[in-house]
């Protein structure tokens, strides 16, 4: 269930940010809509016991700041850093607005980085969203995974 959060109480300076790039028409077309009445997804972020770490949303969270606006809605799980990293890894695979391909490299190097010591290939491309191949592609571009795990 969504709640109410306080937008300064919002971290987005934990490398959670999964895009090359924030892409500012969208950020003023969505401060558009929502002036006009619009409701979006809540955001999605992950909170320590101290910090809320935000994974899913940065476009939304920016056209809220747009407004001036000090509340935006949020679905709140608890969890770390590290694990609103990872999340962000996998936001917007599905919805939202469409990853640019430096969006993906971005996201798929970052797992390697971050997991390729604990995850597969497989899990790797599966949490991102992208091919296995893509995945080994960047390994043998000078990432950390194991060969073929499935």
């Amino acid at each position: 269930m969504p709640i109410d959060l306080n937008i300064s109480d919002i971290r987005t300076d934990g490398g959670t940010q999964p895009r090359a790039e924030l892409d500012a028409g969208v950020i003023a077309e969505y401060a558009d809509d929502m002036e006009r009445g619009a409701t979006f997804p809540p955001v999605k972020v992950l909170y320590d016991g101290e910090d809320y770490w935000l994974y899913d949303g940065f476009h939304r969270l920016r056209a809220h700041q747009r407004l001036n606006r000090e509340t935006i809605a949020a679905n709140v799980e608890q969890g770390t850093q590290e694990d609103a990293v990872w999340q962000s890894l996998a936001a917007n695979k599905k919805h939202g607005l469409r990853r640019s391909q430096a969006d993906k490299r971005r996201a798929v190097k970052k797992a390697i980085k971050g997991w390729g010591k604990d995850k597969s290939q497989a899990e790797i491309a599966r949490h991102v969203g992208v091919s296995r191949p893509t995945v080994r592609r960047y390994i043998e571009e000078g990432g950390n995974c194991p060969p073929s795990s499935q």
